[in-house]
């Protein structure tokens, strides 16, 4: 990215250039552009959680200066906390008694846990707070939900504790504890997408030995109700009632997918399958990239195994979020014996309603054990039954011995066994 002539021979190894490297960063390099004589504004940009000292921050001094024993105040949580210590590293851990502005440092002010810190947060002086954060913060939203149940109850308690642990180190994972009628007590869990689930899933199940139930996963819905209110919801369950919404909007995601030009046709079919809309194309040497704007519950299932399939492995697919947009959509609820089961609820498109809804009770219909009565397993849109299953009920044919002759002696046999 630079020309030849101005590049500067250095070798680490005999100490040649090191002077002219050091004097050419100071030249071509800004310094920070700070104001020294504002109020403390610190953005942090790492922290760790240390079992001596309590939580470590990273920060940088945009404006201001930070001193030791001064009361600090974290912006986005409202927090306030003590600084204990200061430190800048060169290249091991020094205290020193101030951070000055464009200074980057370590501050340990007695935070009990990580949670308590959001990376990108700012930092100010509680006595004399600065009036605005750095711009640019943001809560990570999970776009991807799913409920993690115990398969044997007795595990609840390690799962929350294991779910504790796990969030430590990655703020973009969240979790609450929900109550299903079918599966019991468990975890609803939002995740940045469905890779990031089905990481989490992983190391809970290998590094923690848990055995655990995942629902389908979901996306985060926007409900515009009759009287103008914007509700999000995760979980089909929270769906209000169909008289109060007035539209339903999902997220949509830009996917960029680069595939090899003789595999195209199968991505493209794959798209168009999911409702997804082509954005643009373009020819890269012996690959293609395309980009779909696709609707994200349409990806979140099993669209980067079919990618894959589609194009023997060699398809690779990124995305991000693009926003929301109006749809067609209903809760798909599953009954089982006229029971509805809230963990299998689904919102789906209309168009692709009846045929998740026959797939869902298909499969069910094989994981349902025979009972000594008739289990019949429903689909249903509202109070509309759109597809269905049974499990034939378990017993013994009495009427084998019988060859031709009165019907009524069946019926008699049939009466007897009921």
């Amino acid at each position: 990215g630079i020309p030849a002539e101005d590049a500067i021979l250095v070798s680490a190894k005999t100490g040649q250039g090191i002077n002219e490297l050091l004097a050419a960063i100071c030249d071509k390099l800004p310094p920070p552009r700070g104001k020294p004589d504002r109020p403390l504004r610190a953005l942090i940009f790492d922290s760790w959680f240390d079992p001596y000292v309590g939580v470590v921050l990273l920060v940088r001094v945009v404006d201001g200066r930070l001193a030791k024993g001064e009361r600090i105040k974290l912006m986005a949580r409202g927090s306030e906390h003590e600084v204990q210590d200061l430190d800048l590293i060169d290249p091991h851990p020094r205290s020193v008694p101030a951070l000055e502005t464009g200074e980057v440092g370590i501050v340990i002010a007695g935070i009990k846990t990580l949670d308590d810190v959001r990376i990108g947060d700012t930092i100010t002086v509680a006595l004399r707070a600065a009036v605005e954060a750095l711009p640019g913060f943001r809560e990570v939203k999970p776009m991807v939900f799913a409920g993690l149940d115990p398969v044997d109850a007795e595990e609840y308690a390690a799962l929350k504790a294991a779910l504790e642990k796990l969030r430590l180190n990655d703020a973009s994972f969240r979790y609450e504890p929900e109550t299903s009628a079918a599966l019991g007590f468990g975890f609803r869990c939002g995740f940045l997408g469905f890779l990031h689930a089905e990481i989490i899933q992983e190391r809970l199940e290998r590094e923690y030995s848990l055995n655990l139930i995942s629902t389908t996963p979901t996306v985060r819905y926007q409900v515009v109700l009759n009287t103008g209110e914007s509700i999000e919801i995760d979980s089909p369950a929270d769906l209000p009632d169909l008289t109060r919404i007035e539209r339903v909007e999902e997220p949509l995601i830009l996917a960029t997918i680069h595939v090899p030009a003789e595999y195209l046709g199968a991505v493209l079919a794959l798209c168009q399958e999911r409702r997804g809309a082509q954005r643009d194309m373009t020819q890269h040497g012996t690959r293609v990239q395309v980009r779909y704007e696709l609707p994200l519950a349409e990806v979140v299932a099993d669209f980067h195994d079919r990618i894959k399939s589609a194009t023997r492995g060699y398809g690779s697919f990124d995305y991000e979020l693009s926003g929301y947009k109006p749809g067609d959509l209903v809760k798909l609820d599953v009954l089982v014996n006229g029971l509805p089961v809230d963990a299998l609820s689904l919102i789906v498109h209309r168009d692709k309603a009846f045929q998740r809804g026959s797939d869902l009770v298909r499969k069910l219909k094989e994981f349902i054990p025979r009972q000594m009565y008739e289990v019949a397993i429903q689909a249903a849109i509202g109070s509309r039954v759109i597809a269905r299953s049974t499990v034939k009920a378990l017993r013994k044919n009495v009427i084998a011995k019988c060859y031709g002759g009165d019907i009524s002696r069946k019926r008699k046999l049939l009466e007897k066994q009921k």
